[in-house]
C-alpha cells in the first residue's frame, strides 16, 4: 500500500521538490557525514567495548553505502562541486599572497583541499557505479583503489601544520585544518573498505548480475526515470526501487495463497488420505506452516529492501526484520523437535517397547532451550552486544546467582533424581503426604498432580525427592483382595472345612486371581534384588479359619488379582464375593450377623428359679 501510494503521488501529484545538485545524491552524501561523525566519536572514546560497537557501526554504514552505490545511476559532474566557491578561494589566495598574509593563504588553501577531496570522493563513487554496471574485473578495482590510497596518504603527509596564534583568524585556520583531516580520514576509510571488500562492487556471476540491486540500477538507467529520480532524491527513494518492490509485493500476494492451497491439497491427498501418518510426513506437516510464513515474510523483506535501500530507516528496520526471522526460525525448529520426539514415541509404542516419557520431555525441553540460546546469542551478536563481556559478568556474579537460585537448583536436581531413579512417571497414581492423585507432568522445577476430586496440585521436586512416595502403579501383577467372612456359631465344623477347601479351589481356578504356581517372565535388572519385590509381583493365596469373633466364626480370605487396574480389580473382587456366597450356600453355611442375647427374669417366679431366655 505504501508503494502504491508513493507511485500515485509520483504520477499524478505535481511534486515541488526542486533538488539542487547536492540534493540529487543526498543518500550518499549523508552517509559520508555519518561516517565522519562516527570517526569523531572514535577519536574521543577510550572504552574498548564502545570502540568495538563504533567500528561495527562504521562498517555497517559502508556496507549500506555499497548497496546504494550499486543501485544508483549517476551522471554526476564532480568537476562542478562548489565551483564558484573554489574560484573565490583561489582569488582570495592570490590577493592574500601578494599582501604577505600567510595565515589567510593557509586557511583558504585548507578550504580548497577540502573541496578537492570532496570531488575525489565523488569521482571514486562514480567510478564504483560504472565498475559495477560494466562488470569491471576485481583486479582492476583493487589496483585503482590502491593507487588512490597511496595518493591520499601522500596528501595527508604533505599537509602542513597550521600556523599558531591567538587572533580569530588563527582559530578559523585551526578549524579548517581539523575539517580537512576529517574528510581525509573519511576518504581513506572509504578506500580501505573497498580494498578489503571488493566483492561488494564486483559482479562476477550470473546470479549477481540478476541481483536485486542490479535490477534496480538497470531500471534507474532509463531516461524516463532519471529526471523523476532527481526530483524524489530528497525522499531517498528511486523509481527502480519502487517498481521492483511493487512487483515483489504483487508476486507475493499471488504466490502465497497459491502455494498455501497447493501444499495443503498435496498434504491432504498424499499424506492424510490413507489415514496413516508416517515419520517423514509427520515431520513435513510440522514444517509446513513455518515454511509458509518464512516465504511470506521473505517477500515482504525483499520488497522493503528494494524500496528503502537508500534510507537510514532501512538500517533500523533490519533489526526488527532480524528479530522476526529469529522468531520464525525458532518456531520452525521447535516444531521439528516436537515432531521428531513424537516419531520416536510412536516407534516405541508400536514395538511395545517401554520408554521414559519424562526423559524424552526433558530432552525436548533441553533442545528447545539450546536452540533458543543459540539464536539469542546470534541475535545479540548481530546487534553488536559483546557476548564475552556478558559471560564474564555472569562468571563474576556466579556466586550471587547460585545463592539466589538455590531453591531452583534444588528443584532441578530433585527432578533429575526423580527421573533417574524412576520414583514415578507420568500417569502414575501416587501419594505424597496428604496429596494423592495421578501424575500429570514432571517438570524441571515441579511435579503437577491431578487429585481424584479433579484439582491440580503443583509440588516442588526438591520436596518430593526427600519425602516418602507411595506409588500404586509400581506393580505389574497383583492387587490385594483381603476380607473376613463370618459364619454362625451353629455351623457344623465339617461344613466349614469343606467350604475352606472349596474357596481355595475356586481361587486357584479363577482366571482373574494370581496363582503362586504361575511363572511371570520378567527379568530382574539387579542381581541381588528379589524379582517379585523389584517388579511388584504378588500371588499369595491364603484361606483359613481365622478367629472366633463375638457373634461369628471368621474365615480369612487373602489373595491378589492379576490386574492392577482399579475398575478391573473391582470386577474380579465382585466375582470372587459372588462365588464365595455360592460356596457357603452349597455347604449349608449362613452369614453371621450381629445378635444380642437378653435374659428376662420373672420376679414372681424368682423363688422357683424360672426365667425366660430371649434371643434377638
Amino acid at each position: 500500500m505504501i508503494n502504491i501510494f508513493l507511485l500515485t503521488i509520483l504520477l499524478f501529484a505535481p511534486l515541488q521538490l526542486k533538488a539542487e545538485s547536492e540534493d540529487k545524491y543526498i543518500a550518499i552524501s549523508s552517509m559520508f557525514k555519518d561516517v565522519a561523525e562516527v570517526n569523531q566519536e572514535i577519536a574521543n572514546n577510550d572504552d574498548d567495548v564502545k570502540l568495538q560497537i563504533l567500528l561495527q557501526e562504521k562498517s555497517s554504514l559502508f556496507r549500506h553505502l555499497m548497496l546504494v552505490i550499486r543501485g544508483s545511476f549517476i551522471d554526476y559532474q564532480v568537476a562542478g562541486i562548489d565551483n564558484d566557491e573554489l574560484k573565490l578561494l583561489r582569488s582570495k589566495i592570490s590577493i592574500n599572497r601578494s599582501r604577505g598574509n600567510s595565515v589567510a593563504v593557509q586557511r583558504d588553501q585548507y578550504d580548497i583541499d577540502f573541496i578537492m577531496t570532496k570531488r575525489a570522493i565523488g569521482e571514486f563513487v562514480v567510478y564504483l557505479v560504472d565498475a559495477s554496471r560494466n562488470y569491471k574485473p576485481e583486479e582492476d578495482i583493487v589496483g585503482d583503489t590502491k593507487q588512490k590510497i597511496k595518493q591520499i596518504k601522500q596528501k595527508i603527509k604533505a599537509t602542513p601544520e597550521p600556523i599558531q596564534g591567538d587572533s580569530p583568524i588563527y582559530q578559523d585556520l585551526a578549524q579548517n585544518h581539523a575539517d580537512l583531516l576529517k574528510i581525509y580520514a573519511v576518504n581513506l576509510d572509504f578506500l580501505e573498505y573497498v580494498l578489503a571488500n571488493p566483492d561488494t562492487i564486483v559482479t562476477t556471476s550470473f546470479f549477481q548480475k540478476m541481483s536485486l540491486i542490479s535490477l534496480i540500477s538497470y531500471i534507474n538507467s532509463f531516461d524516463i526515470f532519471r529526471n523523476i529520480n532527481f526530483k524524489i532524491a530528497p525522499l531517498r527513494i528511486d523509481m527502480g526501487g519502487i517498481i521492483i518492490s511493487l512487483c515483489i509485493v504483487i508476486l507475493n500476494l499471488i504466490a502465497f495463497p497459491l502455494v498455501s492451497k497447493t501444499s495443503n491439497r498435496l498434504v491432504e491427498r498424499f499424506i492424510l488420505d490413507d489415514g496413516k501418518i508416517e515419520n517423514v510426513e509427520l515431520v513435513f506437516i510440522s514444517m509446513h506452516k513455518p515454511l509458509l510464513y518464512l516465504m511470506l515474510f521473505f517477500g515482504i523483506d525483499l520488497a522493503m529492501n528494494a524500496l528503502l535501500y537508500k534510507t537510514e530507516i532501512k538500517i533500523t528496520l533490519d533489526y526488527f526484520v532480524y528479530i522476526i526471522y529469529a522468531g520464525l526460525y525458532i518456531y520452525l525448529l521447535f516444531n521439528i523437535i516436537d515432531s521428531v520426539a513424537a516419531v520416536h514415541s510412536e516407534h516405541a509404542t508400536r514395538r511395545n517397547k517401554e520408554y521414559n516419557k519424562e526423559l524424552i520431555i526433558l530432552v525436548v525441553k533441553g533442545l528447545k532451550g539450546l536452540v533458543f540460546l543459540i539464536i539469542l546469542t546470534l541475535l545479540l551478536s548481530h546487534f553488536g552486544i559483546n557476548i564475552t563481556a556478558i559471560i564474564s559478568t555472569l562468571g563474576i556474579g556466579g556466586l550471587a546467582f547460585a545463592m539466589a537460585a538455590k531453591d531452583s537448583l534444588a528443584n532441578f536436581f530433585g527432578g533429575l533424581n526423580i527421573m533417574i531413579d524412576r520414583i514415578y512417571k507420568m500417569g502414575d497414581w501416587i501419594k505424597v503426604g496428604s496429596v494423592e492423585g495421578t501424575v500429570v507432568e514432571i517438570g524441571l522445577r515441579s511435579t503437577t498432580v491431578r487429585t481424584f476430586d479433579n484439582a491440580l496440585i503443583t509440588m516442588p521436586n526438591s520436596l518430593i525427592s526427600t519425602a516418602s512416595v507411595l506409588n500404586w502403579n509400581r506393580r505389574s501383577v497383583g492387587r490385594r483382595i483381603k476380607m473376613h467372612i463370618g459364619v454362625t456359631y451353629e455351623s457344623n465344623m465339617d461344613d466349614i472345612r469343606q467350604a475352606l477347601q472349596d474357596i481355595k479351589d475356586m481361587l486357584q481356578d479363577h482366571p482373574g486371581i494370581a496363582s503362586p504356581k504361575e511363572s511371570h517372565t520378567t527379568q530382574a535388572r539387579k542381581k541381588f534384588v528379589k524379582l517379585e519385590d523389584l517388579h511388584g509381583i504378588k500371588s499369595t493365596q491364603l484361606v483359613f479359619m481365622d478367629r472366633y469373633n463375638d457373634f461369628s466364626i471368621d474365615i480369612l480370605i487373602y489373595c491378589f488379582s492379576k490386574t492392577v487396574n482399579w475398575a478391573d480389580w473391582l470386577e474380579v473382587k465382585q466375582d470372587v464375593m459372588f462365588k464365595i456366597a455360592e460356596i457357603l450356600e452349597k455347604n449349608e453355611l449362613s452369614f453371621a450377623y450381629p445378635t444380642n442375647v437378653q435374659i428376662n427374669r420373672d420376679e414372681s417366679n424368682s423363688e422357683t428359679g424360672i426365667s425366660h431366655l430371649l434371643v434377638e
